[in-house]
């Protein structure tokens, strides 16, 4: 078996060392090979130099870093699409920069596709969840009115749309994302309605989550993005008969 693991990355120089630290320590300890996929979202720092030097340091036989770049900054959705087409593992995961869920929950998810499965969500509503860093009292609450629009207003049923390490089939993968039209946040939302439609089976497990405080979300004009896009995949979703 083979694993893809895809960061997507967006002005992450400062800390994606980290990253590629903590994926290399944890994947080199297990009997599968891996890939780790960083996919330069138009960054204007210097991940695109950084994220090179670290792949060629990192790489190894078990574990090979790649970074894939296609110019400008396009979106977190477009990033995962990039990645997923590019992919070559039998399971395609992806994790937010910033070590948020750490990289041994992975095994969580291969357990669930290995039981069934055709991809598997971290959450951070399950009851065995630990939060380790809580975001700030307006990101929870603004988590608590997009978690009930999404429920009601769109009809996705999970318990956590928006935590961003995800695992899937590489056949599950590429069937959705070859479907989903939306290049920012809300591609997760769009990804699950598509799911959904090809009647796929998911599965979601707790984690350890930690709040990553150098977050690249705008509160004001990034809600205003994320309603615009929700309304998109509602528009796309009629349309389509879901």
């Amino acid at each position: 078996m083979k694993l893809s693991l895809i960061i997507p990355a967006y002005n992450e120089a400062k800390k994606i060392h980290a990253d590629f630290n903590a994926a290399s320590l944890f994947l080199e300890s297990q009997p599968f090979s891996s890939e780790v996929l960083i996919i330069n979202d138009g960054s204007q720092d210097e991940t695109q130099k950084v994220a090179e030097e670290l792949s060629k340091k990192f790489s190894t036989p078990q574990v090979q870093f790649r970074v894939l770049s296609y110019g400008g900054n396009r979106g977190k959705g477009y990033a995962i699409r990039y990645g997923v087409k590019n992919a070559q593992g039998d399971l395609i995961a992806f994790a937010d920069s910033g070590l948020c869920v750490p990289f041994s929950y992975l095994i969580k998810g291969i357990e669930q596709i290995e039981g069934g499965a055709d991809f598997a969500l971290a959450s951070r509503r399950l009851k065995d969840t630990k939060i380790k860093r809580e975001q700030p009292t307006y990101r929870k609450v603004g988590s608590k009115v997009f978690w009930w629009v999404v429920k009601g207003f769109m009809g996705v049923q999970v318990s956590d749309t928006q935590c961003g390490f995800k695992i899937y089939s590489k056949k599950a993968a590429l069937s959705i994302f070859e479907r989903v039209k939306t290049d920012g946040f809300m591609f997760d939302i769009e990804a699950l309605l598509v799911a959904k439609k090809l009647k796929l089976k998911h599965a979601e497990f707790p984690v350890e989550w930690s709040n990553d405080s150098d977050t690249r979300y705008h509160p004001i004009w990034g809600t205003l993005k994320n309603f615009r896009e929700l309304s998109l995949i509602r528009m796309r979703s009629f349309v389509d008969g879901a």
